[in-house]
C-alpha cells in the first residue's frame, strides 16, 4: 500500500472519530437545553453561590501573672449579606428587625452621636471623631446628592453648621424615611441607615447588625427567612471583659469605618475586620488580629443558605501578656477614686507605679475611670460626664510637676558643682534677687542646707539654685530626666515640656504676645513651675531614674507575645536603656536620704509615712496652674507626689497627681496604699498558675 492510501485512511478516521465526537457533544447540549433546560434553569436561580469571610479571633490579654483581662467569647450575630439584601423594602425590614431584637432585651447598637430621643443634641463635642465622622458623611453626599441641598434649605454651606434636628432631617431625607413613621421609628431606621453606610456595607463587605442575640431570636429570624431577605446569623466571637480595671489601658475593638478603610486595606485587613481602637488593643493590634479564613456558601433563592465549605481556616491572634499586675491595679483605681472623691476641689487624677529596674509599668490608675463591662449601658452617661473618664491622664495629660521637680535640681547643682551638700541658705520667706518681682516661699524656714531644704520643700534654696544653674542647664537637666519628650510607651501619650530659653523660643513661634525667656523664669522653673509640665509617667520614670542610679528606662505595658496557643514566644520584652546619666553615687545618696526625711518627723509627708515600717524616699508638690479649659477653670493647686522603696534597695517608683486637690501630702494616703499592696504580695505569685504564660 502506498503513503497516499495510508494517509488517506488515517484522515477518513479522524473524520469518523470528530464526527462521534461532535455528535456525542450535540446530544449532550440538546439534552442540556432542550430536554432538560428548564429544570436546571430552576436549580441555577435557587441555588447561589458565594464566598463569605471567616473572622479570626483576636488574641487575648493578659496580667503579668497570666490572669486574663481581656478574653473571647463565641456569640451568635445577625449579618446582612448585600447580594440578597432587599433594597428596595430595607426601611421597613430594619424597622422590623430593631423591634424584634429590642423585644429580645438585645441593646441595639448606635453610632450616630445625637440622642435618641427629642428635644434632639449632639451626645459629643465638636471636636470628637464620632461628630467629624458624621458631618463629613453629610458633607460628601450633598456635594454628590443635589436632594440634600443644605445651602437652598437650611441656609447652610457645611453640615457643621447644623443642629442636631437638622441633622436628623437631612439624613431623613438622604434615606427616604416616610413620613408615615412615627417619630421614635424614624429614628431608629436612620440610626440603622447610617451605621449600614459608614461601615461601608456593600457586596464584598457583609455587616454585622448586631452581636450577641439569643437563639430564640435566631430561630425567629429564620422562621420569617422570606420576609428577611439577606438576614443571616452567624457565630462569631466578641470581646469578654474578665476585668473592671485598666480600662483607659486596655482600650476598646470596633469595626472598620470607611474613612479608615484605604489605611486597613494596605495592611490586607477586610472590611468587616474587627480593629482596636484605643489602648493596647489598638497599639497591639498587628499581633491581636489574626488572619481570617474564608467560606463558600450555597444559598437558594431566598436566601437561606442550603450548604457551606470553609475553604481556608482562620487563625486566632497571640495573646499579649501586660506588665500590669491586675490586683495592684485594683488597689490603685479604688484608692484615688476614694481620696480624690473626699477632696471637694479636686476633678480627677493618676497615679503610675513602675519597676525602677526595668521600666516595666506595674499599673496605671485614673480618676474618674470608667467599666469596660457595661461601657454601652453606660456610653451616655460616660460622654455626658465633664471630667471625661474616658481620658487616660496617667500618660495623655501634662501638670506642672511643682516641688518634685526640686531633687532632680538638686542632683543638678550637686553634679555641676553650683552647690554642695553643706551649702546653706537663708529663707527669709522673700526671694529679692530681682527688683521687677518679688518671689516667695511658703515657709519662713532661717538657716538650712541641702536636706533641710528638700525635707522643707524650701523654694528659696531651689530659687537661688536654679539661678546658678541657668535656664540652659536646667533645661538640659530636664531632657537628661525625660521631661519634654514622649516616654515610647506603648500607648498614646503626650510629650509634656522642660522648661527654658529653647522651649520659650518654640513657644514664641506660635504665641507671639508672649514673653521671651527672662531671669525670673529661670528660679520659677527650678521649683517646678514656668513652662515645666510633665505627665504621671514622666514623673514616675524620673524617679525611678533617681532611685536607681541614675538609668532611665523606656517605660513598658508589655512583658511578652505568645503564639495564638501559647506553645511558642513570640516576643520576650527586654529592658530598654535610653540614657545612662552617670550620676555620682555620693550626690544620689544625698539626695536619697534628703527625700527620706521628707517622710520622717518634720517632713511635708510624715502625716501619712511617719510610722512605715520600712524606710522610702519620697517628694510631695504643690503646683500652681491657670486653670483652663482642662480643669474647668479652677485655679487650685495641683496635689503631686513621687516616691521610691525601699530608700536603700529600691523596687518600685511611684507617681500621683491629683488635678486640683491642694497638696502633694493630701494624695499621700493613695501611695501609701499602693506601696501596702506590692509589698504585701511580694512572694505570694508563686501561688498564681502562670500556666499559660510560662510556656515557651
Amino acid at each position: 500500500m502506498d503513503n497516499k492510501t495510508k494517509l488517506l485512511h488515517r484522515l477518513i478516521a479522524l473524520f469518523l472519530i470528530l464526527a462521534a465526537l461532535t455528535g456525542v457533544s450535540a446530544a449532550g447540549l440538546y439534552s442540556l437545553q432542550i430536554i432538560n433546560g428548564e429544570q436546571y434553569r430552576l436549580q441555577a436561580e435557587r441555588h447561589l453561590t458565594s464566598t463569605s469571610v471567616v473572622s479570626a479571633a483576636r488574641g487575648e490579654i493578659l496580667d503579668r501573672y497570666g490572669r486574663p483581662l481581656i478574653t473571647n467569647e463565641s456569640v451568635y450575630s445577625i449579618r446582612f449579606d448585600y447580594a440578597y439584601w432587599d433594597h428596595k423594602n430595607q426601611n421597613d425590614i430594619l424597622l422590623q428587625l430593631v423591634q424584634l431584637v429590642i423585644s429580645a432585651g438585645v441593646p441595639v447598637p448606635t453610632d450616630l452621636p445625637i440622642t435618641q430621643k427629642a428635644p434632639y443634641t449632639f451626645t459629643v463635642k465638636a471636636e470628637d471623631k464620632a461628630y467629624k465622622r458624621l458631618i463629613d458623611f453629610i458633607d460628601d453626599r450633598n456635594g454628590k446628592n443635589d436632594a440634600l441641598k443644605l445651602k437652598e434649605t437650611y441656609g447652610v454651606t457645611g453640615a457643621k453648621d447644623l443642629d442636631a434636628p437638622s441633622v436628623l432631617a437631612v439624613l431623613k431625607s438622604y434615606y427616604k424615611v416616610r413620613e408615615t413613621y412615627s417619630e421614635d421609628n424614624a429614628r431608629w431606621i436612620i440610626e440603622q441607615r447610617y451605621r449600614m453606610s459608614t461601615a461601608g456595607f456593600s457586596r464584598n463587605n457583609p455587616f454585622i447588625f448586631v452581636e450577641n442575640v439569643p437563639i430564640s431570636l435566631i430561630a425567629e429570624i429564620k422562621e420569617r427567612h422570606q420576609v428577611f431577605r439577606g438576614v443571616n446569623v452567624e457565630t462569631s466571637t466578641i470581646r469578654k471583659y474578665e476585668t473592671d480595671y485598666a480600662a483607659q489601658i486596655l482600650g476598646r475593638t470596633g469595626i472598620i469605618y470607611q474613612e479608615e478603610w484605604k489605611n486597613y486595606q494596605e495592611k490586607g485587613y477586610s472590611m468587616t475586620d474587627v480593629v482596636g481602637k484605643s489602648g493596647i488593643e489598638r497599639s497591639m493590634e498587628e499581633h491581636l488580629r489574626g488572619k481570617s479564613g474564608s467560606r463558600m456558601i450555597d444559598t437558594d433563592i431566598t436566601g437561606e443558605i442550603t450548604g457551606s465549605l470553609e475553604t481556608s481556616a482562620p487563625r486566632a491572634g497571640d495573646n499579649v501578656v501586660l506588665t500590669i499586675d491586675i490586683e495592684l491595679q485594683k488597689v490603685a483605681e479604688e484608692s484615688l477614686a476614694r481620696v480624690l472623691s473626699n477632696i471637694d476641689t479636686a476633678r480627677g487624677g493618676a497615679a503610675v507605679l513602675m519597676k525602677v529596674d526595668t521600666g516595666e509599668v506595674l499599673a496605671a490608675a485614673n480618676y474618674p475611670t470608667y467599666s469596660q463591662m457595661t461601657f454601652n449601658e453606660d456610653t451616655k452617661k460616660i460622654n455626658d460626664n465633664p471630667f471625661e473618664p474616658t481620658r487616660n491622664r496617667a500618660f495623655q495629660m501634662a501638670y506642672p510637676p511643682g516641688s518634685t521637680f526640686k531633687p532632680m535640681i538638686a542632683i543638678a547643682g550637686l553634679e555641676q558643682g553650683v552647690i554642695t551638700p553643706k551649702t546653706k541658705m537663708v529663707c527669709n520667706h522673700f526671694y529679692d534677687r530681682f527688683q521687677s518681682r518679688r518671689f516667695t516661699c511658703l515657709g519662713l524656714h532661717g538657716e538650712l542646707d541641702l536636706t533641710w531644704a528638700i525635707k522643707k520643700s524650701c523654694n528659696i534654696y531651689f530659687y537661688e539654685t536654679g539661678y546658678m544653674l541657668g535656664g540652659k542647664t536646667i533645661e538640659q537637666w530636664s531632657q537628661k530626666f525625660g521631661f519634654g519628650q514622649k516616654t515610647g510607651i506603648e500607648v498614646g501619650e503626650v510629650a509634656g515640656s522642660a522648661a527654658g530659653p529653647s522651649y520659650r523660643e518654640k513657644m514664641l513661634v506660635n504665641s507671639p504676645m508672649l514673653n521671651k525667656w527672662q531671669p525670673g523664669d529661670v528660679v520659677q522653673a527650678a521649683i517646678g513651675q514656668s513652662d515645666n509640665t510633665a505627665t504621671p509617667l514622666q514623673l514616675a520614670n524620673y524617679t525611678a531614674t533617681l532611685a536607681n542610679g541614675g538609668i532611665r528606662y523606656k517605660p513598658t505595658l508589655i512583658k511578652s507575645i505568645k503564639s495564638y496557643d501559647y506553645s511558642r514566644t513570640v516576643l520576650d520584652n527586654k529592658p530598654i536603656v535610653e540614657e545612662n546619666l552617670k550620676l555620682d553615687p555620693k550626690n544620689l545618696q544625698v539626695v536619697t536620704t534628703a527625700m527620706q526625711a521628707v517622710a520622717e518627723e518634720g517632713g511635708t509627708a510624715a502625716r501619712t509615712f511617719a510610722d512605715y515600717p520600712m524606710k522610702i524616699a519620697v517628694k510631695t508638690g504643690t503646683a500652681e496652674h491657670g486653670g483652663g479649659k482642662d480643669f474647668g477653670g479652677n485655679k487650685k493647686d495641683h496635689a503631686v507626689f513621687i516616691g521610691f522603696a525601699p530608700a536603700d534597695k529600691p523596687e518600685v517608683a511611684i507617681a500621683i497627681v491629683g488635678e486640683c486637690a491642694g497638696h502633694g501630702s493630701d494624695v499621700a494616703p493613695v501611695a501609701r496604699d499602693i506601696l501596702d499592696a506590692y509589698f504585701q504580695g511580694e512572694g505570694m505569685m508563686d501561688q498564681v498558675s502562670v500556666e499559660n504564660t510560662m510556656q515557651n
